[in-house]
């Protein structure tokens, strides 16, 4: 289902650069307040970023789903210390940024189903996790939060 929103979003938002006008995705106008597409631009690139780096640091442990016959490394450097979902945080804030600049309420709706979708698929695999790496996980999971770890040292 995540696949298939994401993908619908990624649908919208080509043909709305491409072919459509804003009246066919019900935009919002926010075309006084220029900082604000400036702001989704600056996302969508820190959206991405993050996922880069988090498919970098993942190596051959990536996959798509929970795998339950195959046994990962769990992987706690890099972006993962600072966060334990980094690639599901980066489409989060990367489709946010695609809402600022295109404010449609149809990107908004999709938008909600999939941080709803991405956050039940978390906690899926934490469960998981959890059951094949026991107390190193545990611990992991007591340093780094779920989205975003912040230390003000």
């Amino acid at each position: 289902m995540s696949i298939f929103i994401s993908t619908m979003m990624y649908v919208i938002i080509m043909l709305r650069l491409t072919l459509l006008k804003s009246k066919w995705f019900i935009e919002i106008d926010l075309s006084e307040y220029a900082w604000v597409k400036t702001l989704g631009l600056g996302l969508v690139f820190i959206g991405f970023m993050i996922g880069v780096f988090a498919l970098i640091e993942m190596k051959n442990s990536w996959r798509v789903g929970i795998k339950y016959d195959q046994e990962t490394k769990l992987i706690t450097t890099g972006i993962y210390s600072i966060s334990r979902n980094p690639y599901f945080l980066s489409y989060n804030i990367l489709f946010l940024g695609y809402i600022l600049i295109f404010p449609s309420r149809i990107i908004i709706v999709l938008y909600v189903l999939l941080v709803v979708i991405f956050h039940k698929m978390i906690l899926e695999e934490e469960e998981y996790l959890q059951s094949v790496h026991k107390i190193n996980y545990l611990e992991y999971k007591r340093k780094v939060n779920r989205y975003l770890t912040i230390n003000l040292k």
